[in-house]
């Protein structure tokens, strides 16, 4: 038996496979101030059978919420003497153009909490002033009575790590309860504002990471876990609970990317059965509303990334995240009604809830409209307040002037719009056409809007996932070991000979493969990907391209102008053949394969009889709407709209347009009529 875990804004959810591929699931409500004590209920509600119990795998959102809510560890910054305000001062671009209000994101190391260190590396790692040893010692000694974690960035670390690597030793004998993190392991790339806020949120998340983790490992050790406690990492890829104490930065969305790699399983289960090798995934969960891509079978990972406007230099699958949940309340502004970002969470949650909430929230409307039907059951058994919806309502509507069902309408639209425009930002605004795609819904809420999302975005085809209220959970059991190093590596192509770069390739392969090897991953099951960062001369950004390990190096060089130049228009729509390229950095990435839960083919057959029939508002008026329960559609079932489809952790909602039929495994394709 395996089980994976996810912690969300306002439900943990929890998966366990067994050998015969049988599926159990759970969903309690997160526990915000002892988030381990909600996981820990969710594997007391599957029943979990310890000594079975193979392995867990977690996405936890301790970091990232660390960071969200600023309350993160004390950290101090060192830095080189005369960078001291390096972090401070940022980049002088304005991403908000026209906004008068718009500020500079605020620090989260103030200048007077950092220290400049009297030492000096040059660009190609010679030493032009030594570390003062006594000077680090004295200034440890007081670190360690103020903070709680150092951040350590010096300039040029990349070319050479050994200052940092001597500061970071000094500072473990004279304060050994300071947590320090240093430039050359989290970001060793060039970009001296990026790696130094890379490093100082590294810093900032990772005391709370590390109590976090190592209060979970007591915890689950002590019930009798004796596999691995595998934590999944923003680049789609698990590690070793030990190894996240130490890159806590990359778990911080260890959460949602499990939800687009289940995406990208499900895309392999229907490979025989229709084209679903472009994707759009999202989650919608109680809290937040999360969109990914998946292109051509593989989930879209970005080099860099921002984090509310904080540079964040570490490989992590492209989510764009919004304040759109199930609990999302409903509020009067500027004399309009506004849904979200603010939510009503886990606790109180919303009214319908039944634990305190007194405002409408996005779950109170679909309740009130029906798409929630009166037999549904959220969390493992708790039932819904129709009443309770309905007052929570009744207080915006009156002073709106709406009726509850005007109101409830309105919240429902406004979220969808809401969402629609988030799909918008990560294809339309990169020129990309979203009726390509298929849009799969998961999370507890997902597939209630999924066909509405669908109808605005004009796309054809949506999926649901089996599963689909803890999908994020049941997709950490799909992830690989995956570790990423890279190394700066300034050289023309031109001018690059073969030897050079074989040299620098075999040692970043040798880096990535002790990660792994760490991890407890056999040497024979470790497979290497290794890339480059490429631009223009005279380029400020790059674009990354796989490097092909069969082909011989020689060759490989030659054609690599060529590549770069085809990528380049591609990804920019222009490109020019007749300037030099050049090398910025080398990267590799380093997978050790894990065994992946085997899909269950269903029996065939019909819909059969719903289980009740349920009034539900659609374009202004109430209409009778069958509920199936998912698990008792076989495959070849189809359900004609409009219908409810239910299950434990997830309702799927199918408009009178629309269509939902049961894949060889489960999946349910919801096509226009």
């Amino acid at each position: 038996m395996r089980v994976g875990v996810d912690i969300g804004g306002t439900f943990t959810d929890a998966v366990a496979v067994d050998d015969d591929g049988r599926i159990r699931t759970a969903k309690v409500l997160t526990t915000p101030r002892r988030l381990h004590d909600g996981v820990l209920e969710a594997l007391e509600r599957l029943e979990v059978d310890w000594d079975r119990l193979d392995s867990i795998t977690h996405g936890t959102t301790a970091g990232l919420n660390a960071f969200l809510e600023r309350r993160g560890a004390k950290v101090a910054l060192l830095t080189t003497r005369g960078f001291r305000d390096v972090y401070e001062l940022g980049r002088a671009n304005r991403p908000d153009m026209y906004n008068v209000r718009y500020r500079q994101p605020a620090p989260l190391v103030p200048r007077r909490w950092i220290f400049e260190i009297d030492e000096r590396v040059a660009a190609d790692g010679s030493v032009l002033v030594p570390v003062d040893d006594d000077a680090v010692r004295a200034l440890g000694h007081r670190l360690g009575d103020e903070f709680e974690a150092v951040a350590v960035c010096f300039l040029h670390s990349y070319a050479n790590p050994d200052h940092e690597q001597r500061v970071a030793e000094l500072l473990a004998d004279a304060a050994p309860s300071l947590a320090v993190v240093c430039s050359h392991e989290i970001a060793p790339e060039w970009r001296e504002y990026e790696r130094t806020s890379t490093t100082a949120i590294a810093a900032y998340v990772a005391p709370i990471v590390q109590h976090y983790l190592v209060e979970l490992e007591q915890e689950v050790s002590a019930r009798g876990l004796r596999g691995p406690l595998r934590v999944m990492q923003s680049n789609g890829g698990v590690m070793m609970a030990a190894m996240a104490r130490r890159k806590a930065i990359q778990t911080l969305f260890s959460g949602p990317v499990g939800g687009t790699i289940a995406c990208v399983a499900t895309a392999g289960d229907l490979g025989d059965e229709m084209d679903v090798s472009r994707l759009i995934c999202i989650d919608m969960g109680g809290t937040s509303f999360d969109v990914s891509l998946v292109v051509d079978g593989e989930a879209d990972v970005e080099l860099e990334s921002e984090l509310e406007r904080h540079p964040v230099l570490s490989p992590t699958v492209a989510i764009h995240t919004i304040g759109a949940g199930g609990g999302s309340v409903g509020h009067i502004s500027a004399g309009g009604l506004r849904v979200g970002p603010r939510s009503a969470g886990a606790e109180p949650g919303p009214a319908c809830y039944g634990s305190g909430g007194t405002e409408p929230t996005v779950t109170d409307a679909n309740l009130h409209l029906g798409r929630l039907p009166s037999v549904a059951r959220l969390a493992g058994g708790m039932a819904l307040d129709a009443a309770a919806a309905e007052a929570a309502l009744g207080s915006v509507g009156e002073v709106l002037g709406l009726a509850a069902d005007s109101l409830a309408t309105g919240i429902v639209a406004v979220a969808d719009s809401t969402m629609a425009n988030a799909i918008r930002e990560i294809t339309v605004l990169r020129g990309i056409d979203p009726r390509s795609f298929a849009l799969v819904a998961f999370g507890g809420a997902g597939p209630l809007h999924a066909a509405a999302l669908a109808d605005e975005l004009e796309i054809d085809t949506v999926l649901v996932p089996a599963d689909p209220g803890v999908l994020s959970a049941y997709g950490m059991l799909h992830a690989d070991i995956r570790h990423d190093v890279v190394q700066s590596f300034y050289l023309g192509v031109a001018e690059t000979d073969g030897e050079t770069l074989e040299a620098t390739l075999a040692e970043l392969a040798e880096r990535a493969r002790l990660l792994v090897k760490e991890d407890g991953v056999d040497e024979r099951a470790i497979g290497l990907e290794p890339s480059a960062d490429l631009r223009y001369v005279g380029q400020e950004y790059t674009v990354t391209l796989p490097l092909p390990v069969a082909e011989p190096t020689g060759r490989m060089l030659a054609a690599l102008p060529e590549r770069f130049a085809e990528a380049h228009e591609v990804r920019y729509g222009h490109s020019n053949p007749a300037e030099d390229v050049e090398f910025v950095n080398l990267r590799m990435t380093a997978r050790g394969s894990l065994r992946r839960p085997e899909a269950v083919d269903l029996p065939t057959g019909d819909a059969g009889e719903p289980v009740a029939v349920e009034r539900t508002w659609f374009d202004g008026s109430w209409l009778p709407t069958p509920v199936h329960r998912r698990e008792a559609l076989p495959a070849g079932a189809a359900v004609a709209g409009p219908a409810i489809v239910l299950e434990d952790a997830c309702t799927t909602l199918v408009p009178p347009s629309w269509t939902a039929s049961v894949s060889a495994h489960g999946h349910l394709v919801l096509r226009r009529s």
